[in-house]
């Protein structure tokens, strides 16, 4: 077991906590993710795109690896990827894009995207779409 927290601490650049390891832990295997290179490369990037919605990624992880992973192959356009969000019926503002974007330098609709920039910020784009159809859900009620 200490050899996936190498891994993990050499892909972070420095050493952690007892207690910080083993919040890691526990946040992927919350968000079934394996615990490989793989598995902390993504924990660490939906890490880092958002803080706070990470820990749902179990729940559109399937959606992601059936739909989503083969149309993006190696990575795609930003205007592609907007077209993209549009065939999933995901309207989010510019600002929000924006934001997903951020940890990237910023959204560009001319710009190309790898794919493991683009995982993560589907991974938002799906949880942002549960959230608000939930959302527009509880006002209707």
């Amino acid at each position: 077991m200490e050899e996936t927290r190498i891994i993990y601490e050499t892909l972070k650049g420095e050493r952690v906590n007892d207690v910080h390891w083993w919040r890691v832990k526990q946040a992927m295997i919350t968000c079934e993710l394996p615990l490989n290179k793989s598995g902390f490369e993504l924990f660490i990037a939906l890490k880092k795109t958002s803080p706070r919605y990470f820990s749902q990624y179990h729940k559109v992880k399937r959606q992601i690896t059936k739909q989503l992973e083969p149309s993006i192959g190696e990575g795609i356009t930003g205007s592609q990827f907007i077209k993209l969000l549009e065939q999933l019926n995901i309207y989010p503002n510019q600002s929000t894009i924006s934001r997903w974007f951020k940890t990237c330098g910023g959204f560009k609709s001319k710009a190309f995207y790898n794919k493991t920039v683009l995982i993560p910020i589907c991974a938002l784009a799906l949880i942002y779409k549960s959230k608000t159809q939930n959302n527009s859900l509880a006002k209707v009620s």
